[in-house]
């Protein structure tokens, strides 16, 4: 049994329970939520809920899926109310049943927190002096104080904004309607976020997976020291929060692939890609023509950049009309290894935002046409027009990709780890060789450490014929290193897909 719901019908409590009997299930842990008479010292006479449909439906079910996998739920019944409420009433019930009464408990707190925080539902405060307020209900939780916003300070917000002739206030209304997606909350994600949010774009959505290191701080600016080893896409979310509590903030702890993009990005009007790699891009690029989304995409380099916009009404073409095939995974090295000024990204993450502002507000713009490539050292900029090509794989006459699951085609040099696996394991079916620096990582028990810095096949005993697998912080190195060992007659030679990464964090050690 598994429903999430939305009614303005009052909640029957005893017919939602009924729902949920199972006679497997060996707890069952309800939690009602209810219109109370005061809030922060104030005293309410009633209260209206307002919900964003279509986005809170699609983000209630997956909050009930995520519950599902994490506490092995027999069956979660969540319903909350919209329309107006009295004293008293029933806001939001939740039902969760499973086998033991431990899981039950934390599988209801889970959902109670994730409801509060991801949903996108306000609520109208009315007080007994005739006043009202409209509250942003993610920021009820223990870790957020309740945020009150009044009808004069929703004005004054976007007040010099909206003093633009090309704003006003009905564009300002255009922007708050508008969703957009950031695809990596990173250097360029960050910056666009932020600058989104402070216009006023009605509903972002972070897709990030990541977990945020000391190393990304100088450039990816909206975290803060305290979130070091913390999950990116909730540091953020909390972040953008804060700074504007008007807008909706929706988490996608994720790594976005060919099997989930359109999942992700189909409730959205407009794509950032604001991701560091080729694989990624190019799965975006496709996902846009394929799924009809307006695409941003930025990439640096050391002091440069370049940006350009993917319409897939407009016959400009996309990045693969340009550049057909992505270049070989591991060939082109990234700020990690190349270096980047932290300012770089901030100003393309901003142009990003700039360029989705401009489209939500029906501005032209040359990037539709166009790629700006802008030497931030030499502060230097030119475009470069771009141009349809009819042979082009995916937006082409006869395009020979159809479908985003032509991305799952995975390289035979890489060898993607399961869910289970940890280094004992591995160490039972390959010769593990650790490429990391000696400042990167401890050493790891039954591998051998050889820092990519000073790799040479010259130096291994290991037979030609045993199974090798190299790795390293991220697998770029290990892709590298796994070709030139294929070349020097390991054809068992693999590189672990994503590094130490792709291994649970409580089973990357032997």
């Amino acid at each position: 049994m598994q429903l999430f719901s939305i009614s303005d019908k009052t909640i029957d409590s005893v017919a939602l329970k009924r729902m949920l009997e199972d006679d497997g299930a060996g707890a069952l842990v309800t939690f009602e939520g209810h219109v109370r008479d005061h809030n922060d010292g104030k005293s309410v006479t009633n209260l209206a809920y307002e919900v964003f449909h279509a986005l809170a439906q699609a983000e209630g079910e997956r909050i009930l899926e995520e519950a599902k996998k994490k506490f092995s739920v027999r069956g979660i019944c969540v319903t909350h109310r919209e329309g107006s409420l009295k004293i008293g009433d029933c806001a939001v019930w939740i039902g969760v049943t499973t086998t033991h009464r431990a899981e039950a408990f934390e599988a209801a707190r889970y959902i109670i927190e994730a409801v509060k925080h991801r949903l996108p539902i306000w609520k109208k405060e009315t007080y007994v002096d005739g006043s009202h307020e409209w509250v942003n209900c993610s920021h009820h939780s223990p870790s957020h104080s309740s945020i009150h916003i009044s009808e004069s300070d929703l004005s004054d917000y976007y007040a010099r904004q909206m003093a633009l002739p090309e704003i006003k206030s009905e564009g300002q209304a255009k922007l708050s309607q508008a969703k957009i997606a950031i695809v990596g909350v990173g250097g360029l994600g960050s910056s666009a976020a932020l600058s989104l949010a402070s216009a006023g774009i009605g509903t972002i959505g972070l897709i990030e997976f990541d977990t945020l290191e000391a190393s990304n701080l100088h450039r990816q600016m909206i975290y803060p020291v305290s979130a070091i080893g913390k999950k990116k896409v909730s540091a953020a979310a909390s972040q953008l929060r804060a700074h504007n509590p008007l807008i909706t903030i929706v988490e996608y702890d994720e790594k976005l692939t060919a099997l989930n993009a359109e999942g992700l990005l189909k409730d959205y009007d407009i794509v950032l890609d604001c991701t560091d790699n080729f694989e990624t891009k190019y799965l975006l690029n496709d996902a846009a023509i394929l799924l009809d989304k307006y695409l941003i995409q930025a990439s640096i380099y050391k002091f440069e950049g370049q940006l350009l916009t993917i319409d897939p009404t407009s016959p400009s073409g996309c990045l693969r009309c340009i550049t057909p095939e992505p270049p070989t995974k591991g060939m082109v090295e990234d700020c990690s290894e190349l270096g980047v000024l932290g300012t770089v990204p901030a100003i393309f993450g901003a142009l990003q935002a700039n360029e989705a502002l401009k489209y939500v507000l029906g501005l032209t713009s040359r990037s539709s046409d166009h790629i700006l490539l802008y030497d931030l050292k030499d502060l230097r900029s030119h475009f470069v027009l771009r141009q349809k090509d009819d042979e082009c794989p995916v937006c082409g006459k006869m395009p020979s990709i159809t479908s985003l699951q032509d991305h799952e085609k995975k390289s035979p040099l890489e060898f993607v780890s399961s869910p289970t696996e940890d280094f004992h394991t591995l160490a039972a079916q390959f010769y593990l060789i650790d490429l990391r620096e000696e400042d990167e990582g401890a050493l790891i028990p039954s591998t051998l450490r050889l820092p990519f810095s000073q790799f040479d096949p010259e130096r291994l005993s290991v037979s030609k014929e045993m199974p090798v697998l190299l790795f390293c912080a991220k697998g770029l190195r290990s892709l590298k290193a796994a070709m030139t060992l294929r070349a020097a007659g390991w054809d068992k030679a693999y590189s672990l897909q994503d590094g130490v990464k792709s291994l649970p964090q409580n089973q990357r050690a032997a």
